[in-house]
């Protein structure tokens, strides 16, 4: 893709049919420009001017409009590839992923420890979650141990995507004491995602112990929103300890932004379906279908809430509602968050309802083809097509797949 300065006077020759000889001059032999070519003498800053004037002549006697610059000429590998690489940067509309990789390939250390990280915030920011860890992994990797905070921060995050919480702890269990002893923003931050993370792998006693530790030194207010969140689910979910739970929501819920307003009734609705008792989940239901008419969240998000409320009906013996809602969550645009293994689950979740009617199976079908397109997974296929009660549907289906 990349030519060294040596190379592009071959290139440059069989691009407009030149000779060496056509090339050559009385300050410039033949012969050397031949070494030039093989690599067995460098392209100087004079030999590239004399060249370049060569070329630039012979292209104006055959009216070529095409002009061979020095800057051109001396061009570096490295020095292309930065080029392209901040143009992709800058234009996310003519990224390509393998010529960024060949870019990356091209750069020396320094640089590419630079690039790295540039990279994992690029693809972050185009919600590629796979590309951006790879490329913050790399960072990992080529900085200093907490040299650049902002790393730990974004894979903390991506982890959290992917739900590979354990290695978020083990990223961070090394750096505890260090994080609590200055608790900038984005130490405090990592630390929330650490005790999250712990949560998640079931090391319940040190994740609350890291909350508490957090919600006296945090004073961010959307950070200390997660940190009280996340004690209530534990309370809840861990503890068996729901009307604590109740109490933090009741005292944060109104000062509250809207986004985490939202949050609040996703984790009723989860609440109401881990215990069956302390909430009144229709007027839960009726709130958030509410909420929802007037305030737009993340797709990814308004997933989770769909689903929780898919669930709710189910239990609630409201298939159709619960059907409705499943389908909703299966069709948000651009949910790039969400996995497709999780909406694969959800798909066979919905075929497990009683009252499904034929248009009802076609929808889902649909639903499953748009899935399988953008994840060929023929394990949960052959589930799904087992589900379905239809031999003629059975048939279909396989005929397509084939």
């Amino acid at each position: 893709m990349f030519l060294t300065p040596e190379e592009k006077i071959s290139y440059l020759r069989k691009k407009y049919n030149i000779t060496q000889n056509e090339l050559s001059s009385t300050e410039i032999k033949r012969q050397f420009i031949g070494m030039i070519e093989i690599g067995k003498r460098s392209l100087t800053k004079n030999t590239a001017e004399i060249i370049s004037k060569n070329f630039n002549e012979i292209l104006k006697k055959r009216k070529v409009e095409e002009k061979i610059t020095v800057s051109y000429l001396l061009e570096t590998k490295e020095e292309q590839a930065l080029k392209r690489l901040y143009q992709i940067l800058e234009n996310p509309n003519v990224r390509n992923d393998i010529e960024i990789e060949i870019c990356f390939l091209e750069l020396k250390d320094l640089k590419r420890k630079e690039f790295s990280f540039l990279l994992g915030e690029f693809y972050f920011d185009l919600k590629e979650i796979k590309l951006s860890k790879k490329y913050f992994e790399i960072a990992l990797y080529l900085y200093k141990s907490l040299e650049k905070i902002e790393i730990l921060l974004y894979l903390t995050r991506i982890y959290y995507y992917l739900n590979q919480f354990k290695k978020t702890v083990d990223l961070i269990e090394n750096h505890v004491f260090s994080f609590i002893k200055n608790p900038t923003d984005n130490n405090l931050k990592i630390l929330y995602n650490y005790g999250y993370s712990l949560y998640k792998i079931d090391k319940i006693e040190k994740s609350v112990e890291i909350l508490k530790k957090l919600s006296k030194l945090c004073e961010i207010e959307d950070l200390n929103f997660k940190i009280q969140n996340i004690l209530a689910v534990i309370y809840y979910l861990k503890l068996n300890k729901y009307k604590q739970a109740i109490k933090i929501y009741q005292n944060i819920f109104t000062n509250s932004t809207q986004e985490n307003q939202l949050v609040i009734y996703g984790n009723y609705l989860e609440m109401w379906l881990s215990l069956k008792k302390e909430i009144k989940i229709e007027k839960v239901i009726e709130d958030v279908q509410t909420f929802l008419k007037n305030y737009q969240t993340s797709p990814d998000h308004l997933f989770k809430i769909y689903i929780l409320i898919g669930k709710s009906y189910i239990t609630l013996n409201l298939e159709k509602e619960a059907y409705i809602y499943y389908i909703k969550a299966l069709n948000i645009l651009d949910n790039k968050l969400t996995q497709i293994e999780n909406k694969y689950e959800i798909l066979l979740e919905i075929l497990n309802l009683q009252s499904l009617q034929e248009e009802e199976i076609d929808v889902i079908i649909k639903n499953f083809f748009i899935l399988f397109k953008e994840k060929q997974d023929y394990k949960i296929a052959i589930k799904f097509i087992k589900k379905i009660k239809s031999e003629t549907k059975k048939l279909q289906i396989l005929e397509k797949l084939n």
